[in-house]
């Protein structure tokens, strides 16, 4: 694993790099508490559930962002011969092209969501069971699971067309919708969001089943999703690796 060069080049260009994330944090906090000091609520949650949609929403995405920093790399493996040298040795060529990269600034950003996160939870502590808790963990470690699948993709997507592509970004676009529930969207937007890129899977239903809304119908779907798109991104990675053509050759 690779750590970001410029934590040793400049710890100035890192602290700027941490307050703006903060600051962006913090503006869009100061956001949900207007919008919701003069409409009470969105689709019918309060103050303190909408925040903790946002707030899933950081923990879902930086974790993510932190782990699998390495498909944002994945062109410059490829077009620079890293990812053929990867290919001979020993080590698992997809965990390389993963988690070949770590950002501390991610991790540092997320100790704020953790403190804030935790005291939204204990703001709603009357709605809040240990067994809503323990499968609100539970969904985001399926929403990780999702985030890798979809990371995965994206990497084998890359391997097959050895192009500069903006799949990543598309991605990142379309995960910020998961910041508020997607009971906001029309009825077609939210099937795309929970079927074809569940972002909703990844974010909306943790939060719903720690306030206590979500059906065990609703639960097992989001394990199942889980499951097919693991089982699906690996399919495709095997698929491209049959596939690639080395730029070298």
């Amino acid at each position: 694993m690779r750590f970001r060069e410029y934590y040793i080049e400049s710890r100035l260009h890192s602290t700027f790099l941490i307050s703006g994330k903060l600051v962006r944090f913090s503006f869009f906090l100061i956001f949900i508490i207007a919008l919701l000091t003069k409409t009470e609520n969105l689709a019918g949650f309060g103050l303190y559930q909408t925040i903790l949609f946002f707030m899933t929403f950081n923990l879902i995405d930086i974790t993510s962002q932190f782990l699998f920093r390495g498909a944002y790399s994945i062109q410059w493996n490829i077009n620079k011969g890293q990812f053929d040298l990867s290919l001979t040795q020993p080590i698992n060529v997809l965990f390389r092209m993963a988690f070949d990269i770590i950002d501390l600034l991610d991790l540092a950003t997320l100790l704020p969501v953790l403190a804030v996160l935790g005291f939204v939870i204990a703001r709603l502590s009357s709605q809040v069971t240990f067994s809503g808790f323990l499968l609100y963990l539970l969904l985001c470690l399926n929403a990780l699971l999702i985030a890798m699948a979809i990371h995965i993709f994206i990497i084998s997507f890359s391997i097959l067309t050895q192009e500069i592509s903006s799949e990543i970004w598309i991605y990142r676009d379309l995960m910020n919708m998961g910041r508020f529930p997607i009971d906001i969207y029309s009825k077609s937007v939210q099937m795309v969001l929970t079927f074809l890129l569940p972002i909703a899977v990844m974010v909306t239903f943790p939060t719903k089943v720690l306030l206590g809304v979500l059906s065990w119908q609703w639960i097992m779907l989001s394990f199942f999703i889980g499951a097919i798109f693991i089982f699906l991104s690996l399919k495709f990675w095997k698929f491209a690796l049959k596939n690639y053509s080395s730029v070298s050759s």
